[in-house]
């Protein structure tokens, strides 16, 4: 599959390029500067900024499929945050533009309503005191998704580490929250869970937590 990866450079997206390529993906990296982005052929490389309608357009130009592992620096507890709004404002309006229609958007636990459905600290001291502006964002990306009219997932993982990969067969995955709280995965898995989904679409149209 002709797959965009938004993100590419961050800690997950750099995963999910690398799985994405074992398995046979003709991959796209969105890039804002080629000069500090290290990856290598076959990996293409399409220089553009998501709050820049323009080169989205241009990124998109003959692609499938689109995961966004858009990612930012820690917000604090008064920061407000509009990029990951405004970033998949304009990303939606560029698939439609182009004609794609698949998008797995990552998102994360403390989004929409599965705030406070992590852990006791993350819920009460990380997500308040550290991320707060970042998931308030995040929420309101992803009610831009779901009112895009594209063919859609989100995926929300719980708190994300750098450890060796479990297997998909290990990975918990809930859409019905109540009564749950969950802990950690790490950035290998949810990489082979959205390009799990990229392949059988389970979850179109839904918000799936994923965790251990």
């Amino acid at each position: 599959m002709k797959l965009l990866i938004i993100g590419a450079t961050g800690a997950t997206g750099r995963e999910t390029v690398s799985q994405a390529l074992t398995q046979g993906h003709a991959v796209t990296a969105l890039v804002r500067d080629c000069t500090k982005a290290t990856f290598v052929p076959p990996v293409k490389k399409a220089v553009g900024d998501v709050l820049d309608v323009c080169s989205l357009e241009k990124a998109l130009t003959g692609q499938e499929a689109v995961i966004c592992s858009l990612g930012s620096a820690v917000s604090g507890p008064i920061k407000e945050m509009t990029l990951f709004s405004e970033g998949t404002r304009n990303l939606v309006a560029a698939m439609k533009s182009q004609g794609v229609s698949r998008l797995i958007c990552i998102t994360g636990i403390g989004a929409g309503n599965s705030k406070g459905h992590g852990p006791w600290y993350y819920n009460w001291l990380i997500q308040p005191l550290v991320l707060r502006g970042v998931y308030k964002d995040k929420t309101r990306q992803e009610e831009i998704v779901r009112g895009s009219g594209l063919v859609w997932t989100l995926v929300r993982p719980t708190i994300l580490t750098n450890g060796g990969a479990k297997g998909v067969g290990a990975v918990q995955v809930f859409t019905q929250l109540a009564e749950i709280h969950v802990s950690k995965i790490c950035r290998a898995d949810v990489a082979a869970f959205c390009l799990r989904e990229l392949a059988d679409g389970r979850f179109q149209g839904q918000a799936p937590v994923i965790t251990y």
